[in-house]
């Protein structure tokens, strides 16, 4: 019984482990790295002063894009890939748009200490690249449909296919 148990757990680990280990590959490659300077420099406060209009830090957008590429790599061969990847790419979409308020970005410096400026001063840079970022927001509808056209093509070759259990030790 005991041997029955371990070589239903070997067969287990043989199934799972490849895959957490391709997973967390894929999730460090995708913004895992990112997040040792980020936390180790305290880049992430330094970044949200950039982006002013944003109500998510950089370092919560690199965890999210992270987990998610985490999901997709644990769930491949199954139709809820295709799903995960028009997620992320309507998240990046949304955040996009919002931190860079619809492509108009204010950037505000104000004097300080170590500035040149005069004191009281300030110096406001306004940069309207709206037209750019209507470019990166096509090229991102046409991700999702690309995504799309990739789970109808996966169902169809799915349907077609005959339906064998795998053996599950």
């Amino acid at each position: 019984m005991a041997e029955e148990e371990e070589k239903s757990l070997r067969g287990w680990m043989a199934i799972i482990l490849p895959r957490v280990l391709r997973a967390a590959f894929w999730g460090f490659i995708m913004g895992g790295e990112l997040l040792i300077p980020l936390q180790v420099f305290d880049l992430g406060e330094k970044m949200g002063g950039v982006f002013p209009q944003s109500q998510m830090s950089f370092t919560h957008m690199v965890i999210i894009f992270a987990v998610i590429e985490v999901i997709i790599q644990l769930l491949q061969g199954t139709i809820l890939v295709y799903a995960l990847s028009m997620f992320r790419t309507l998240i990046s979409t949304i955040a996009l748009f919002l931190i860079t308020n619809g492509g108009v970005m204010t950037i505000n410096i104000l004097s300080t200490p170590e500035t040149p400026l005069p004191q009281g001063s300030a110096i406001s840079f306004t940069i309207d690249f709206s037209n750019i970022l209507g470019i990166f927001l096509i090229f991102s509808l046409l991700g999702i449909v690309k995504n799309l056209l990739q789970a109808v093509d996966f169902l169809s070759k799915k349907a077609e296919e005959p339906v064998i259990l795998p053996e599950v030790p």
